[in-house]
């Protein structure tokens, strides 16, 4: 059988078999690499990796999208701390681990790389609580760097931005922002820019803080209307969940395409009680209790999956998985790596 394969892999001219193994789900690639030493050694070329992620992410339906459910798949040195997920972007996932003196993690799933993140100071839980932490994770296409994002609240809003090229942290003038965040520490990153939800001022009015990954700066984003929102990304848009009391107490779901808020054809009404995670092809995945439900547009129960864990929002992210690798300027060993 191996003498078979190794004649087949030989048939065809190596730029072709790329061509073919460029539009091939991920699940797929990880079994190919077993096929000859040639495709191993293209499908772990940084070069194929880039070239697949970008292929897929620019099809019409990315097929390594995947809902990211925190288990005992995790490297290592984690796995029996308690972990939350603070973000994703380009199949890396932001880990923060609670633990005193633990920095933050960069996963690549996929491949088992990761690297840590030191924190920019010393204690960040010496700003109040854990919860006052807030962070995330964007990818500066112009320089090809990830960045980790993150803020508190000591006296005054403070932010920092790490560049994992540079391996260094700097400050973000964030003077105009307001003080605080609401309690969910995970931004969503969407076309270039990263997603927290805060509050306006005292009368827990919202808005949307957002981190421009290329420009490095931050700005404030209105809601479409005013109400009760929950946050969630949709279809690859930064959405929203609308508690609308007007109308029968339903939920509305917002998506933000092209710098405009857009509402959606989704009837949810109150009683479903589903915190939204994502939403495509007329359906809606959520979580409710202890379950990770989808349902439809019309808010009909498709599918539910039970799961244990306690922050349900924060243990799962959607992602698109990946074959990158973090720029090999920050300095990582093959050992950290996963190599």
């Amino acid at each position: 059988m191996k003498h078979e394969a190794e004649a087949e892999a030989k048939v065809l001219p190596l730029d072709l078999v790329e061509k073919i193994l460029l539009w091939l789900p991920i699940k797929s690639l990880i079994r190919f690499r077993c096929v000859s030493k040639n495709w191993l050694s293209l499908i772990s070329d940084s070069r194929f990796a880039k070239l697949h992620y970008d292929t897929t992410d620019a099809a019409p339906t990315n097929k390594n999208t995947r809902l990211l459910y925190l288990s005992s798949e995790l490297p290592l040195n984690c796995r029996h701390f308690s972990l939350s997920i603070l973000g994703s972007s380009r199949g890396f996932i932001l880990l923060r681990i609670h633990v005193y003196g633990a920095p933050l993690l960069l996963w690549n799933p996929v491949t088992g790389s990761h690297r840590s993140v030191p924190y920019p100071v010393a204690d960040p839980d010496a700003c109040g609580s854990s919860n006052n932490l807030w962070s995330g994770l964007g990818y500066d296409e112009s320089s090809d760097d990830y960045l980790v994002v993150v803020g508190w609240h000591q006296l005054r809003p403070q932010w920092q931005y790490f560049s994992v090229r540079t391996n260094s942290w700097k400050e973000i003038e964030c003077g105009h922002l307001p003080l605080y965040l609401v309690d969910d520490d995970s931004a969503r990153f969407c076309n270039g820019v990263l997603y927290w939800l805060a509050f306006k001022d005292i009368a827990l009015n919202f808005l949307i803080v957002a981190f421009d990954i290329a420009g490095k700066h931050l700005s404030i984003v209105s809601f479409p209307t005013s109400g009760s929102f929950g946050r969630g990304l949709f279809a690859g848009c930064l959405g929203l969940s609308y508690l609308n009391f007007t109308e029968d107490q339903k939920f509305e779901i917002w998506v933000m395409k092209e710098s405009s808020w857009t509402k959606l054809n989704v009837v949810l009404p109150l009683d479903h009680g589903i915190h939204p995670l994502y939403f495509t092809k007329g359906e809606l995945v959520g979580t409710k209790n202890n379950d990770l439900v989808k349902v439809s547009d019309k808010g009909v129960l498709v599918e539910s999956l039970r799961i244990s864990c306690r922050d349900n929002d924060l243990k799962m992210v959607m992602f698109t998985q990946s074959l990158l690798s973090l720029p090999d300027e920050f300095g990582c060993t093959g050992e950290e790596q996963g190599k």
